[in-house]
């Protein structure tokens, strides 16, 4: 009997801590774990960018032939839509060319902030190559990548970068005088934008709407423009960054080529609006067209940021790229969303 009780008693003691996290509001309020099959689970993935996310549910995919529909598992859910449109071309060498060009919006929700993720091709930020995305989107489990901003290659040694959390570049005061809409992802996964950024009032921004609620910086991002916030379309054409150091030549703000963002729509839940093209400029939006198509698109985006365009434009899901054109190129940084699921 004696040692019956010991048993018991140990059995009780051992489950304590397990019913006080349960029980705790501040504990079934963190979002760092998940009840699944009765055991609690953390589900924050690791900073280091190197690490990936857990591996996809090969059930969770919902497929039309080869088209993703929609993913879903515990801590991640995505739907895809696609529909086309066809306009006049109202710029470049094919200006005033009937075409049509397709539109896709993805829509994703997860769980925790550290599923929104980035790598980079080949593991490194000094190495200058690229890769093809979807080898680096297999190599970190990615359920859904997109490409980011091009920042590690020939003649992008501007701007202010920081990946996981660590801080790879701080040259917003720059030779060439480039300047950059800047977008930073805290460590709540919320959207932030500095315009025309550079390292003081970056600095700036963070210690004002960061600091004080223990927020920091995991990931930046220096192309833009925002062309989207609070639901409403930002001026784009006339917007402080298209003045400096022939942003027009690098990112082709007038000229109609393949667009991608990403929006914030919610706490946790995000979109990418990728506009598809023939390439070689015979088809495709300007920047002021593609805000006008995310705003329509995306009617609840809280801030929507443009990433590299033309064949950088990509979405991978699923382990294939989800459209395709004549022009996709290897790059050299993703922007991905990972599973968190055991």
């Amino acid at each position: 009997m004696y040692c019956s009780l010991l048993r018991r008693l140990s059995a009780i003691l051992l489950a304590l801590p397990l019913l006080f996290l349960l029980s705790c509001p501040c504990a079934a309020e963190d979002a760092s774990f998940l009840v699944v099959d009765d055991a609690t689970v953390s589900i924050a993935l690791p900073l280091d960018y190197k690490e990936g996310g857990r591996p996809p549910r090969k059930d969770g995919w919902v497929m039309d032939g080869k088209a993703p529909v929609s993913y879903r598992d515990s801590t991640l859910e995505a739907t895809f839509s696609t529909d086309s449109i066809t306009h006049k071309l109202v710029s470049g060498n094919h200006r005033g060319t009937t075409v049509t060009d397709e539109i896709w919006v993805v829509r994703i929700k997860i769980k925790h902030a550290t599923q929104l993720r980035t790598a980079v091709s080949y593991d490194s930020y000094k190495n200058a190559g690229k890769a093809n995305p979807v080898k680096i989107a297999a190599g970190k489990n990615a359920v859904i990548a997109m490409n980011g901003d091009y920042f590690k290659c020939e003649n992008t040694d501007a701007g202010y970068v920081v990946r996981q959390g660590e801080l790879i570049r701080d040259a917003t005061h720059n030779a060439r005088g480039l300047v950059f809409d800047t977008l930073l992802i805290d460590s709540e996964g919320d959207f932030h934008a500095v315009e025309a950024a550079v390292t003081e009032t970056i600095d700036a921004y963070v210690q004002e709407n960061l600091t004080p609620l223990g927020r920091t910086v995991m990931d930046s991002f220096n192309i833009g423009p925002v062309l989207v916030r609070n639901g409403e379309v930002q001026d784009v054409a006339h917007s402080e960054v298209t003045k400096h150091g022939g942003r027009e030549g690098m990112y082709q703000w007038s000229t109609p080529i393949q667009r991608i963002c990403i929006a914030q729509t919610g706490p946790l839940e995000y979109a990418i609006v990728a506009a598809n093209a023939e390439g070689a400029r015979k088809s495709g939006f300007t920047m002021a067209e593609f805000a006008q198509i995310v705003a329509e698109r995306v009617p609840d985006a809280i801030l929507a940021y443009n990433l590299d365009g033309g064949g950088s434009a990509q979405i991978v899901a699923n382990g294939a790229r989800v459209f395709h054109n004549k022009t996709m190129r290897h790059i050299p940084d993703i922007i991905y969303f990972a599973s968190a699921e055991e």
